[in-house]
């Protein structure tokens, strides 16, 4: 019988670990029992709250579920990947706590899967309950990262909700670098493809534990991830910001040397020199923003020079 394998991050989600393993055996488990074997691994990402103790006392009910406890709060991204690491179904779905994306779809990604697909997405065809400025955002990064992407393609409107073949899970597991982004490297390591239409829900209880903080460090680890192109842009715009400044001295010391053979009046020098010192400020403006792009593909080389953990375990709790 083959194994399935649903891998839940959790932070701070003592309000939602009843509900929601609840939920999972009721429209996933259940329907499909005798067909399959499931294994449920919610990660306790540093919760502050009764998270963990609430999973372990739904453990002696749910013989099914694993807790793997890591040593501090990593983040979705780390938590996902310590559930990759621990997961040993044929398949594996990541996917959140907080029940938005449904569960009751998991019987058709496994359909596809069957049909030969490695990868199944869950796309989501409306995001009416996320906020208006969560909506238009998201639009502007999918596009701009696939911009950038030289040769792959990240898929619009898809978090970590997907079915994952083991031969996946093997390959993006065995990736080099520290700091992944999931939605970056699946599409990297390739494989058959394809897609499940979904709608968004609203969060069933509690509150999300996603802030903007956590928002913008994905899509600036996503941009890094997938490609140097801004790397390069950037290097190219301080270059022709450095000459462009270069001639601004040059013109500036020209006017001084008229106004000492008394080609220029005061006057006239003095409105050269405003219009010269803004030229200045705007091209030392935009060269802060180049090398603050150029800091952080910096920063991630440092951080992978390090070869410190992703993520660690501090322990897995079976029954």
């Amino acid at each position: 019988m083959k194994k399935i394998s649903l891998v839940i991050p959790m932070y701070n989600e003592e309000a939602m670990v009843s509900l929601l393993l609840d939920t999972i055996n009721e429209k996933v488990v259940k329907p499909l029992e005798g067909r399959y074997q499931f294994e449920i691994i919610a990660i306790n990402d540093g919760s502050k709250d009764k998270t963990l103790d609430l999973l372990k006392e739904e453990q002696n009910k749910n013989k099914n579920l694993t807790i793997v406890v890591l040593s501090r709060n990593w983040g979705q991204e780390a938590a996902v990947r310590a559930g990759l690491m621990t997961a040993t179904g044929d398949a594996v779905i990541p996917m959140d706590a907080d029940l938005q994306d449904p569960p009751e779809i998991i019987e058709q990604m496994i359909e596809m899967w069957e049909q030969g697909y490695e990868v199944v997405n869950a796309v989501r065809v409306s995001r009416k309950k996320d906020s208006g400025f969560k909506r238009n955002s998201a639009g502007i990064f999918y596009r701009y990262l696939n911009k950038i992407s030289p040769k792959i393609k990240i898929p619009y409107n898809v978090n970590n909700f997907r079915l994952l073949d083991r031969r996946v899970v093997d390959e993006v597991n065995s990736l080099g670098e520290s700091n992944r982004v999931l939605r970056v490297q699946i599409p990297f390591v390739g494989f058959k493809t394809g897609a499940i239409e979904i709608v968004r829900c609203k969060r069933a209880r509690g509150e999300s534990h996603y802030p903007l903080k956590a928002m913008v460090k994905l899509a600036k680890d996503s941009i890094v991830s997938v490609s140097v192109k801004p790397l390069e842009i950037s290097l190219r715009i301080t270059i022709l910001f450095a000459c462009l400044f270069c001639l601004s001295s040059i013109a500036e010391l020209t006017l001084y040397i008229l106004k000492l053979c008394n080609i220029l009046s005061l006057d006239n020098l003095t409105l050269w020199s405003w219009l010269i010192i803004n030229i200045i400020l705007c091209v030392a403006t935009l060269i802060s923003g180049v090398l603050s792009i150029q800091s952080l593909y910096i920063g991630k080389a440092v951080e992978e020079a390090s070869h410190r953990p992703s993520v660690i375990i501090k322990e897995v709790i079976k029954k």
